[in-house]
């Protein structure tokens, strides 16, 4: 089985083990002078449900979580969840949000490739491959690929409301929960100037995570 790694940024963190990116990137020669050509992955080793399964250093007796996955122009692209309930998932997932395992390879059969010259290199042209896992692994062969995001769970919602509203902890687990009309000030109305602000939380949205609500 062949193997190709990738690194991947981690933009934001939750406690729920989501992620979402790129596994392989088409038409890149990575460090080991391998490219995949778009839709190579013809066929995939999945579960009955149809997920792609994820490991940990290719071990495949060590499994953290499954991913859908998808192939695109510009890759493989798979979103997944970490296990958390196995613990040496929940530990790897920690090492994740550290920046430590911050890469991913992909295990596939070859099934058919071509060799050709490129500014003096010699590059394996794989045209079609069986995918089997993708796992994480500290660290990466190909500077093209990235994980686009870190699902978000309420956790990071109250963070965000801590750091950027100033709210306490209490404050901004409730909000998240129950949304801003639950904001209560030293027993005062629900008219305050946090409330005021959070009706802007499509601003407060599209800063922290990207995008509107």
């Amino acid at each position: 089985m062949s193997k190709i790694e990738v690194p991947f940024e981690l933009k934001a963190v939750d406690d729920a083990g989501n992620f979402e990116g790129y596994a392989a990137v088409f038409n890149n020669v990575d460090l080991g002078d391998d490219v995949i050509l778009p839709g190579a992955f013809t066929k995939v080793k999945t579960t009955r449900s149809g997920k792609l399964k994820l490991a940990l250093y290719h071990d495949l007796t060590r499994l953290v979580g499954l991913a859908d996955f998808t192939q695109d122009d510009h890759g493989l692209l798979v979103k997944g969840k970490v296990n958390q309930a196995v613990s040496y998932a929940k530990d790897a997932y920690e090492l994740m949000r550290a920046g430590i395992l911050d890469s991913m390879s992909i295990g596939f059969n070859t099934i058919k490739s071509d060799f050709e010259e490129r500014a003096g290199r010699t590059i394996r042209v794989i045209k079609e491959a069986e995918l089997w896992e993708a796992s994480f692994v500290p660290f990466g062969m190909n500077p093209a690929a990235q994980v686009l995001t870190v699902k978000s769970d309420i956790r990071l919602f109250e963070n965000a409301l801590r750091e950027r509203m100033g709210l306490s902890q209490k404050e901004a687990a409730a909000v998240a929960s129950l949304g801003y009309p639950a904001l209560r000030r030293d027993g005062g109305s629900e008219a305050t100037a946090i409330v005021e602000e959070l009706k802007e939380i499509s601003t407060l949205f599209a800063t922290t995570f990207g995008a509107k609500p």
